[in-house]
Protein backbone atom coordinates (compact mmCIF):
# COMPACT_ATOMS: atom_id res chain seq x y z
CA UNK A 1 0.00 0.00 0.00
CA UNK A 2 1.43 3.38 -1.04
CA UNK A 3 1.97 6.24 1.41
CA UNK A 4 -0.76 8.22 -0.36
CA UNK A 5 -3.25 5.37 0.05
CA UNK A 6 -2.36 5.12 3.72
CA UNK A 7 -2.90 8.86 4.22
CA UNK A 8 -6.28 8.63 2.54
CA UNK A 9 -7.20 5.69 4.75
CA UNK A 10 -6.11 7.48 7.92
CA UNK A 11 -8.23 10.51 7.00
CA UNK A 12 -11.25 8.47 6.01
CA UNK A 13 -14.26 8.84 8.33
CA UNK A 14 -15.00 5.14 7.81
CA UNK A 15 -11.54 3.97 8.81
CA UNK A 16 -12.76 2.21 11.97
CA UNK A 17 -15.36 0.26 10.00
CA UNK A 18 -12.73 -0.70 7.44
CA UNK A 19 -10.23 -1.67 10.14
CA UNK A 20 -12.79 -3.86 11.87
CA UNK A 21 -13.25 -5.91 8.71
CA UNK A 22 -9.60 -6.57 8.04
CA UNK A 23 -6.63 -7.43 10.23
CA UNK A 24 -4.17 -6.03 7.63
CA UNK A 25 -6.23 -2.82 7.49
CA UNK A 26 -6.32 -2.63 11.29
CA UNK A 27 -2.54 -3.07 11.44
CA UNK A 28 -1.95 -0.48 8.70
CA UNK A 29 -4.11 2.17 10.39
CA UNK A 30 -3.22 1.72 14.05
CA UNK A 31 0.23 0.13 14.10
CA UNK A 32 2.29 2.05 11.58
CA UNK A 33 4.86 2.65 14.32
CA UNK A 34 5.49 -1.13 14.36
CA UNK A 35 5.24 -1.73 10.62
CA UNK A 36 7.99 0.65 9.53
CA UNK A 37 9.15 -1.36 6.50
CA UNK A 38 7.23 -2.23 3.36
CA UNK A 39 5.35 -5.43 4.20
CA UNK A 40 5.96 -8.63 2.28
CA UNK A 41 3.53 -10.94 0.54
CA UNK A 42 3.90 -13.45 3.34
CA UNK A 43 2.66 -10.83 5.83
CA UNK A 44 -0.64 -10.65 3.94
CA UNK A 45 -0.80 -14.44 3.80
CA UNK A 46 -0.06 -14.69 7.52
CA UNK A 47 -2.63 -11.98 8.36
CA UNK A 48 -5.26 -13.74 6.23
CA UNK A 49 -4.78 -16.91 8.28
CA UNK A 50 -4.77 -15.01 11.57
CA UNK A 51 -8.04 -13.21 10.87
CA UNK A 52 -9.83 -16.39 9.79
CA UNK A 53 -11.68 -17.49 12.92
CA UNK A 54 -12.74 -20.68 11.13
CA UNK A 55 -9.16 -21.91 11.60
CA UNK A 56 -9.33 -23.14 15.19
CA UNK A 57 -5.77 -24.47 15.50
CA UNK A 58 -3.00 -22.61 13.68
CA UNK A 59 0.79 -23.08 13.89
CA UNK A 60 3.05 -20.53 12.17
CA UNK A 61 6.82 -20.68 11.81
CA UNK A 62 8.67 -17.58 10.68
CA UNK A 63 12.27 -16.40 10.43
CA UNK A 64 13.79 -14.22 13.11
CA UNK A 65 12.68 -10.62 12.72
CA UNK A 66 9.75 -11.41 10.41
CA UNK A 67 7.38 -9.60 12.84
CA UNK A 68 5.37 -12.71 13.73
CA UNK A 69 5.30 -11.80 17.43
CA UNK A 70 4.17 -8.26 16.60
CA UNK A 71 1.35 -9.58 14.42
CA UNK A 72 0.17 -12.25 16.87
CA UNK A 73 0.96 -11.22 20.45
CA UNK A 74 0.22 -7.52 20.00
CA UNK A 75 -1.83 -6.69 16.90
CA UNK A 76 -4.05 -9.78 16.81
CA UNK A 77 -4.66 -9.64 20.57
CA UNK A 78 -5.80 -6.00 20.41
CA UNK A 79 -7.74 -6.54 17.16
CA UNK A 80 -9.69 -9.39 18.76
CA UNK A 81 -10.28 -7.42 21.95
CA UNK A 82 -11.66 -4.32 20.21
CA UNK A 83 -13.68 -5.95 17.45
CA UNK A 84 -15.83 -8.33 19.50
CA UNK A 85 -13.83 -11.37 18.45
CA UNK A 86 -12.86 -12.42 21.97
CA UNK A 87 -13.74 -11.76 25.58
CA UNK A 88 -10.95 -13.64 27.34
CA UNK A 89 -7.53 -13.68 25.67
CA UNK A 90 -4.57 -15.71 26.97
CA UNK A 91 -1.10 -14.83 25.61
CA UNK A 92 1.44 -17.51 26.59
CA UNK A 93 5.23 -17.20 26.61
CA UNK A 94 8.08 -19.36 27.87
CA UNK A 95 8.95 -17.38 31.02
CA UNK A 96 7.25 -14.97 33.40
CA UNK A 97 9.60 -12.18 32.32
CA UNK A 98 8.56 -12.50 28.68
CA UNK A 99 4.89 -12.67 29.73
CA UNK A 100 5.24 -9.35 31.55
CA UNK A 101 6.88 -7.83 28.49
CA UNK A 102 4.06 -9.07 26.22
CA UNK A 103 1.42 -7.57 28.50
CA UNK A 104 3.44 -4.34 28.78
CA UNK A 105 3.44 -3.99 24.98
CA UNK A 106 -0.34 -4.40 24.85
CA UNK A 107 -0.82 -2.00 27.75
CA UNK A 108 1.35 0.61 26.01
CA UNK A 109 -1.04 0.61 23.04
CA UNK A 110 -4.14 0.67 25.22
CA UNK A 111 -2.89 3.65 27.20
CA UNK A 112 -0.96 5.65 24.60
CA UNK A 113 -2.12 4.80 21.07
CA UNK A 114 -4.14 7.95 20.49
CA UNK A 115 -5.73 6.80 17.25
CA UNK A 116 -6.97 3.61 18.91
CA UNK A 117 -8.33 5.57 21.84
CA UNK A 118 -10.01 8.07 19.52
CA UNK A 119 -11.71 5.49 17.31
CA UNK A 120 -12.49 2.72 19.80
CA UNK A 121 -12.61 4.62 23.06
CA UNK A 122 -10.25 2.01 24.37
CA UNK A 123 -9.41 2.42 28.04
CA UNK A 124 -8.83 0.41 31.16
CA UNK A 125 -11.65 -0.73 33.35
CA UNK A 126 -11.66 1.34 36.52
CA UNK A 127 -13.10 0.63 39.92
CA UNK A 128 -13.02 3.13 42.75
CA UNK A 129 -10.69 5.27 40.69
CA UNK A 130 -8.18 2.47 40.10
CA UNK A 131 -7.46 0.72 36.83
CA UNK A 132 -7.61 -3.06 36.61
CA UNK A 133 -4.08 -3.45 35.24
CA UNK A 134 -1.28 -5.58 36.61
CA UNK A 135 1.97 -6.80 35.08
CA UNK A 136 0.24 -9.89 33.67
CA UNK A 137 -3.44 -8.93 33.62
CA UNK A 138 -5.42 -6.32 31.68
CA UNK A 139 -9.15 -5.67 32.01
CA UNK A 140 -10.56 -3.28 29.42
CA UNK A 141 -13.63 -1.12 29.87
CA UNK A 142 -15.46 -3.14 27.19
CA UNK A 143 -15.21 -6.21 29.44
CA UNK A 144 -12.35 -7.98 27.66
CA UNK A 145 -9.68 -9.55 29.83
CA UNK A 146 -6.13 -10.25 28.60
CA UNK A 147 -4.31 -12.56 31.00
CA UNK A 148 -0.68 -13.54 30.41
CA UNK A 149 0.52 -17.02 31.29
CA UNK A 150 3.87 -18.80 31.08
CA UNK A 151 4.73 -22.27 29.85
CA UNK A 152 3.37 -25.00 32.10
CA UNK A 153 0.83 -22.84 33.93
CA UNK A 154 -2.81 -23.79 34.34
CA UNK A 155 -5.22 -22.89 31.54
CA UNK A 156 -8.10 -25.27 32.07
CA UNK A 157 -10.80 -24.04 34.42
CA UNK A 158 -9.93 -20.34 34.10
CA UNK A 159 -12.96 -18.07 33.93
CA UNK A 160 -13.44 -14.35 33.36
CA UNK A 161 -16.97 -13.56 34.50
CA UNK A 162 -19.08 -15.93 32.39
CA UNK A 163 -16.34 -16.34 29.78
CA UNK A 164 -13.85 -19.15 29.35
CA UNK A 165 -10.64 -18.42 27.40
CA UNK A 166 -11.64 -17.98 23.75
CA UNK A 167 -8.31 -16.95 22.16
CA UNK A 168 -4.99 -18.48 23.21
CA UNK A 169 -1.79 -17.09 21.67
CA UNK A 170 1.40 -19.10 22.23
CA UNK A 171 4.63 -17.36 21.27
CA UNK A 172 8.02 -19.14 21.41
CA UNK A 173 7.24 -21.38 24.38
CA UNK A 174 10.53 -23.31 24.18
CA UNK A 175 13.99 -22.13 25.23
CA UNK A 176 16.92 -22.90 22.95
CA UNK A 177 19.16 -23.89 25.86
CA UNK A 178 16.63 -26.47 27.11
CA UNK A 179 15.09 -27.82 23.93
CA UNK A 180 18.01 -30.22 23.34
CA UNK A 181 16.66 -32.37 26.16
CA UNK A 182 13.98 -34.80 25.02
CA UNK A 183 12.46 -34.78 28.48
CA UNK A 184 11.91 -31.01 28.14
CA UNK A 185 10.33 -31.42 24.68
CA UNK A 186 8.09 -34.22 25.89
CA UNK A 187 7.01 -32.16 28.89
CA UNK A 188 6.14 -29.20 26.66
CA UNK A 189 3.99 -31.34 24.39
CA UNK A 190 2.36 -33.10 27.33
CA UNK A 191 1.37 -29.73 28.81
CA UNK A 192 -0.06 -28.50 25.51
CA UNK A 193 -2.03 -31.69 24.94
CA UNK A 194 -3.25 -32.13 28.51
CA UNK A 195 -3.81 -28.48 29.45
CA UNK A 196 -3.93 -26.05 26.53
CA UNK A 197 -5.73 -28.00 23.80
CA UNK A 198 -8.38 -29.45 26.17
CA UNK A 199 -9.04 -25.94 27.51
CA UNK A 200 -9.54 -24.72 23.94
CA UNK A 201 -11.80 -27.66 23.15
CA UNK A 202 -13.94 -27.07 26.22
CA UNK A 203 -14.62 -23.42 25.39
CA UNK A 204 -14.44 -23.67 21.56
CA UNK A 205 -11.45 -21.34 21.81
CA UNK A 206 -8.99 -20.57 19.08
CA UNK A 207 -5.31 -21.53 19.50
CA UNK A 208 -2.54 -19.81 17.55
CA UNK A 209 1.03 -21.06 18.06
CA UNK A 210 4.06 -19.25 16.63
CA UNK A 211 7.76 -20.02 16.87
CA UNK A 212 10.71 -21.66 15.17
CA UNK A 213 11.97 -25.23 15.01
CA UNK A 214 14.78 -24.93 17.52
CA UNK A 215 15.23 -28.68 17.20
CA UNK A 216 14.18 -31.33 14.69
CA UNK A 217 11.81 -32.63 17.38
CA UNK A 218 10.75 -29.25 18.86
CA UNK A 219 7.10 -28.53 19.52
CA UNK A 220 6.72 -26.63 16.23
CA UNK A 221 8.01 -29.69 14.35
CA UNK A 222 5.61 -31.93 16.24
CA UNK A 223 2.60 -29.68 15.61
CA UNK A 224 3.47 -29.54 11.91
CA UNK A 225 2.78 -33.30 11.79
CA UNK A 226 -0.50 -33.00 13.70
CA UNK A 227 -3.58 -32.94 11.41
CA UNK A 228 -5.41 -30.92 14.06
CA UNK A 229 -3.26 -27.90 13.16
CA UNK A 230 -3.00 -25.87 9.99
CA UNK A 231 0.75 -25.26 9.77
CA UNK A 232 2.61 -22.76 7.64
CA UNK A 233 6.29 -21.78 7.39
CA UNK A 234 7.79 -18.46 6.32
CA UNK A 235 11.57 -18.68 5.72
CA UNK A 236 13.53 -15.63 4.59
CA UNK A 237 14.69 -17.40 1.43
CA UNK A 238 12.03 -19.29 -0.52
CA UNK A 239 12.65 -22.62 -2.23
CA UNK A 240 13.16 -20.86 -5.56
CA UNK A 241 15.90 -18.72 -4.00
CA UNK A 242 14.13 -15.37 -3.83
CA UNK A 243 14.05 -13.20 -0.70
CA UNK A 244 10.59 -13.20 0.86
CA UNK A 245 10.94 -9.75 2.47
CA UNK A 246 12.69 -7.37 0.07
CA UNK A 247 11.40 -4.45 2.11
CA UNK A 248 13.82 -5.44 4.89
CA UNK A 249 16.55 -7.09 2.81
CA UNK A 250 16.47 -5.25 -0.54
CA UNK A 251 19.73 -6.61 -1.97
CA UNK A 252 21.76 -9.80 -2.03
CA UNK A 253 24.46 -7.91 -0.17
CA UNK A 254 22.02 -7.12 2.66
CA UNK A 255 21.18 -10.81 2.94
CA UNK A 256 24.84 -11.80 2.88
CA UNK A 257 25.69 -9.28 5.59
CA UNK A 258 22.91 -10.63 7.82
CA UNK A 259 24.16 -14.19 7.35
CA UNK A 260 27.71 -13.11 8.24
CA UNK A 261 26.42 -11.23 11.27
CA UNK A 262 24.59 -14.18 12.85
CA UNK A 263 26.79 -17.06 11.67
CA UNK A 264 26.04 -20.06 9.47
CA UNK A 265 24.28 -22.24 12.06
CA UNK A 266 21.97 -19.48 13.30
CA UNK A 267 21.32 -18.47 9.69
CA UNK A 268 20.17 -21.96 8.75
CA UNK A 269 18.15 -22.43 11.92
CA UNK A 270 16.56 -19.02 12.46
CA UNK A 271 16.33 -17.57 8.96
CA UNK A 272 16.03 -20.56 6.61
CA UNK A 273 14.14 -22.58 9.27
CA UNK A 274 16.47 -25.56 8.92
CA UNK A 275 17.66 -27.21 12.12
CA UNK A 276 21.21 -28.54 11.88
CA UNK A 277 23.84 -29.42 14.48
CA UNK A 278 26.74 -26.94 14.85
CA UNK A 279 29.06 -29.33 12.96
CA UNK A 280 26.54 -30.19 10.25
CA UNK A 281 24.03 -32.99 9.78
CA UNK A 282 25.46 -36.45 9.13
CA UNK A 283 22.14 -38.09 8.21
CA UNK A 284 19.60 -36.21 6.08
CA UNK A 285 15.83 -36.77 6.54
CA UNK A 286 15.37 -37.88 2.93
CA UNK A 287 17.86 -40.74 3.48
CA UNK A 288 15.52 -42.49 5.91
CA UNK A 289 13.80 -45.33 4.04
CA UNK A 290 11.25 -47.66 5.62
CA UNK A 291 9.86 -51.16 5.19
CA UNK A 292 6.46 -52.68 5.89
CA UNK A 293 7.53 -56.25 6.68
CA UNK A 294 10.68 -58.37 6.75
CA UNK A 295 11.13 -60.52 3.61
CA UNK A 296 11.27 -64.30 3.82
CA UNK A 297 14.88 -64.60 2.67
CA UNK A 298 16.71 -63.96 5.94
CA UNK A 299 20.51 -64.00 6.00
CA UNK A 300 21.44 -63.19 9.56
CA UNK A 301 20.54 -61.18 12.63
CA UNK A 302 22.48 -58.77 14.79
CA UNK A 303 22.21 -56.45 17.77
CA UNK A 304 24.30 -53.35 18.32
CA UNK A 305 24.83 -52.70 22.02
CA UNK A 306 26.01 -49.48 23.66
CA UNK A 307 26.67 -50.29 27.30
CA UNK A 308 26.34 -47.90 30.20
CA UNK A 309 26.63 -49.86 33.42
CA UNK A 310 24.94 -47.34 35.71
CA UNK A 311 21.38 -46.51 36.74
CA UNK A 312 22.08 -42.99 37.98
CA UNK A 313 19.79 -40.29 36.63
CA UNK A 314 22.77 -38.52 35.07
CA UNK A 315 24.15 -41.63 33.38
CA UNK A 316 23.90 -42.50 29.71
CA UNK A 317 21.46 -45.14 28.60
CA UNK A 318 22.21 -48.72 27.71
CA UNK A 319 20.92 -49.07 24.16
CA UNK A 320 20.34 -52.12 21.99
CA UNK A 321 19.35 -51.81 18.34
CA UNK A 322 18.35 -55.05 16.63
CA UNK A 323 18.42 -55.74 12.91
CA UNK A 324 17.67 -58.54 10.48
CA UNK A 325 19.56 -58.86 7.20
CA UNK A 326 17.24 -60.11 4.44
CA UNK A 327 17.28 -60.07 0.65
CA UNK A 328 15.24 -57.46 -1.22
CA UNK A 329 15.35 -57.90 -5.00
CA UNK A 330 18.46 -59.99 -4.54
CA UNK A 331 20.27 -57.36 -2.46
CA UNK A 332 20.93 -57.63 1.30
CA UNK A 333 19.16 -55.00 3.40
CA UNK A 334 19.49 -54.39 7.12
CA UNK A 335 15.95 -54.19 8.51
CA UNK A 336 16.10 -52.30 11.81
CA UNK A 337 13.56 -53.78 14.20
CA UNK A 338 11.09 -51.57 16.08
CA UNK A 339 11.22 -50.72 19.78
CA UNK A 340 14.98 -50.67 20.43
CA UNK A 341 16.08 -50.84 24.04
CA UNK A 342 17.03 -47.48 25.54
CA UNK A 343 17.09 -47.59 29.34
CA UNK A 344 19.27 -47.29 32.41
CA UNK A 345 20.12 -50.88 33.25
CA UNK A 346 22.32 -52.60 35.80
CA UNK A 347 24.86 -55.20 34.64
CA UNK A 348 22.50 -58.07 35.53
CA UNK A 349 19.54 -56.39 33.84
CA UNK A 350 21.66 -55.86 30.72
CA UNK A 351 22.60 -59.56 30.53
CA UNK A 352 18.98 -60.61 31.03
CA UNK A 353 17.82 -58.21 28.32
CA UNK A 354 20.42 -59.54 25.89
CA UNK A 355 19.25 -63.11 26.57
CA UNK A 356 15.61 -62.10 25.90
CA UNK A 357 16.58 -60.49 22.60
CA UNK A 358 18.65 -63.54 21.61
CA UNK A 359 15.68 -65.82 22.14
CA UNK A 360 13.25 -63.49 20.36
CA UNK A 361 15.43 -63.02 17.26
CA UNK A 362 16.24 -66.71 17.01
CA UNK A 363 12.98 -67.19 15.07
CA UNK A 364 14.81 -65.42 12.22
CA UNK A 365 18.43 -66.41 12.80
CA UNK A 366 20.72 -66.60 15.80
CA UNK A 367 21.80 -62.98 16.27
CA UNK A 368 25.31 -61.75 16.94
CA UNK A 369 25.70 -59.04 19.56
CA UNK A 370 28.19 -56.32 18.62
CA UNK A 371 29.61 -54.51 21.67
CA UNK A 372 32.37 -51.93 21.81
CA UNK A 373 35.36 -53.77 23.27
CA UNK A 374 36.98 -51.19 25.56
CA UNK A 375 37.74 -50.84 29.27
CA UNK A 376 35.05 -52.23 31.60
CA UNK A 377 32.92 -53.34 28.65
CA UNK A 378 35.35 -56.20 27.98
CA UNK A 379 34.24 -57.81 31.23
CA UNK A 380 30.61 -57.48 30.12
CA UNK A 381 31.47 -59.24 26.86
CA UNK A 382 33.06 -62.14 28.71
CA UNK A 383 30.06 -62.39 31.04
CA UNK A 384 27.65 -62.48 28.10
CA UNK A 385 29.69 -65.18 26.35
CA UNK A 386 29.64 -67.26 29.51
CA UNK A 387 25.82 -67.12 29.37
CA UNK A 388 25.81 -68.49 25.80
CA UNK A 389 25.10 -65.09 24.25
CA UNK A 390 27.07 -64.76 20.98
CA UNK A 391 29.02 -61.52 21.44
CA UNK A 392 31.65 -60.00 19.18
CA UNK A 393 33.80 -57.10 20.37
CA UNK A 394 33.92 -54.04 18.12
CA UNK A 395 36.84 -51.61 18.10
CA UNK A 396 35.42 -48.79 16.00
CA UNK A 397 38.09 -46.13 16.59
CA UNK A 398 37.64 -42.40 16.02
CA UNK A 399 35.08 -40.16 17.69
CA UNK A 400 31.29 -40.55 17.59
CA UNK A 401 30.80 -38.25 14.61
CA UNK A 402 33.51 -39.98 12.59
CA UNK A 403 31.96 -43.38 13.31
CA UNK A 404 28.50 -42.23 12.29
CA UNK A 405 29.93 -40.69 9.13
CA UNK A 406 31.50 -44.06 8.29
CA UNK A 407 28.20 -45.95 8.32
CA UNK A 408 25.95 -43.11 7.09
CA UNK A 409 26.54 -44.29 3.51
CA UNK A 410 24.63 -47.48 4.29
CA UNK A 411 21.65 -45.35 5.34
CA UNK A 412 21.95 -43.02 2.35
CA UNK A 413 22.12 -45.81 -0.25
CA UNK A 414 19.14 -47.66 1.23
CA UNK A 415 21.01 -50.65 2.66
CA UNK A 416 19.58 -49.77 6.08
CA UNK A 417 15.79 -49.75 6.31
CA UNK A 418 13.74 -48.55 9.28
CA UNK A 419 10.30 -49.72 10.45
CA UNK A 420 7.38 -47.46 9.62
CA UNK A 421 6.61 -47.21 13.34
CA UNK A 422 8.59 -47.92 16.49
CA UNK A 423 11.94 -46.28 15.74
CA UNK A 424 11.04 -42.62 16.24
CA UNK A 425 13.56 -42.01 19.03
CA UNK A 426 16.35 -43.66 17.05
CA UNK A 427 15.57 -41.63 13.93
CA UNK A 428 15.29 -38.48 16.03
CA UNK A 429 18.78 -39.05 17.46
CA UNK A 430 20.14 -39.71 13.96
CA UNK A 431 18.71 -36.55 12.44
CA UNK A 432 19.52 -34.48 15.49
CA UNK A 433 23.00 -35.87 16.10
CA UNK A 434 25.01 -33.11 17.72
CA UNK A 435 21.98 -31.29 19.12
CA UNK A 436 20.30 -34.18 20.94
CA UNK A 437 21.15 -34.57 24.61
CA UNK A 438 21.59 -38.34 24.20
CA UNK A 439 22.98 -40.33 21.28
CA UNK A 440 23.14 -43.84 22.77
CA UNK A 441 20.76 -45.31 20.20
CA UNK A 442 22.95 -43.90 17.44
CA UNK A 443 26.01 -45.59 18.96
CA UNK A 444 24.17 -48.91 19.11
CA UNK A 445 23.07 -48.55 15.49
CA UNK A 446 26.63 -47.75 14.43
CA UNK A 447 27.95 -50.90 16.15
CA UNK A 448 25.21 -52.97 14.49
CA UNK A 449 25.98 -51.70 10.98
CA UNK A 450 29.75 -51.96 11.48
CA UNK A 451 29.49 -55.47 12.88
CA UNK A 452 27.23 -56.75 10.11
CA UNK A 453 29.32 -55.12 7.39
CA UNK A 454 32.52 -56.59 8.82
CA UNK A 455 30.90 -60.02 8.75
CA UNK A 456 30.14 -59.48 5.08
CA UNK A 457 26.64 -58.57 3.95
CA UNK A 458 27.52 -57.66 0.39
CA UNK A 459 27.94 -61.29 -0.79
CA UNK A 460 25.27 -63.07 1.22
CA UNK A 461 24.44 -66.68 1.55
CA UNK A 462 20.85 -67.26 2.55
CA UNK A 463 20.92 -69.49 5.59
CA UNK A 464 17.25 -69.65 6.46
CA UNK A 465 13.79 -69.12 4.99
CA UNK A 466 10.90 -68.16 7.25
Amino acid sequence: MTDQKIKELLLSPSRRRLAGKSLPGFATIYFRHYLTKEPAEFHLDMATLLEDWQIRFLALKGFRGCAKSTWVSTILAIYAALNNKSKFIIPINETDDVVRLTIANIRQEVEHNELLRQDFGVRAYTERGKTKFTETNILLANGVRILGRSRGQKIRGLRHREHRPDLVLMDDVEEREKVEKKQYRDKTEAWIRSEVIPACEESKARLVVIGNELHTDAIMARLAKDPLFLSKSYPLIAEDGHCTWPGKYPTKQAIKEQEQKVGRTAWLREYLLKVVPPEGQEVEPEWIKTYKEIPLAVIKGGVGVDLAISKRETADYTSMVSGIVALVDGMPKIHILPRPINARLSSLETQNQMALIRDALNIYAMPTFFVEDVAYQHAAIELAQAQMIPVVGIRPGGDKRARLRTVATFIQNGTVLFPEKGAEDLIGQLLGFGIEEHDDLVDALVYLIMGLSQEGITLPEVIRLI
